[in-house]
């Protein structure tokens, strides 16, 4: 499938965490695709262009760094939103920088990952 939107993958298990995270990346004017668990992640991402990730640590099957590595590999851009311990997090080879604690400003991570400004321009002027 080829995409010109921007399109960012929310990686949580928890519902009301992840329908803010998607009210707060739509209302940056970027779209939002979920996914639940790594497995249903990694399927997406097989399918999909994805611009940027935004990912809890641990979800339904497990931790996420079987997805990160997988971004790494694309050089797509990711942050962990978490509420890990730090040993955790440096044990599985996350770098803290890419961190961020929950309750977490969504807006403000995807920010961080994607443009924001240019993306929110609902279509071009006729």
């Amino acid at each position: 499938m080829s995409r010109k939107q921007t399109l960012v993958l929310i990686v949580e298990d928890d519902v009301f965490v992840a329908m803010d995270a998607v009210d707060s990346v739509s209302g940056a004017g970027i779209e939002a695709l979920t996914a639940e668990s790594v497995t249903d992640a990694i399927g997406i991402l097989e399918r999909e262009e994805i611009s940027a990730a935004i990912l809890d640590f641990h979800v339904r099957d497990g931790i996420v760094t079987p997805l990160i590595e997988r971004l790494r590999e694309r050089h797509i851009p990711y942050r962990v939103v978490t509420g890990s311990p730090v040993a955790e997090l440096l044990e599985k080879g996350v770098p803290l920088n890419l961190c961020a604690p929950k309750p977490a400003d969504y807006r403000a991570i995807v920010g961080t990952l994607v443009p924001i400004g240019s993306a929110s321009s609902p279509s071009a002027p006729r």
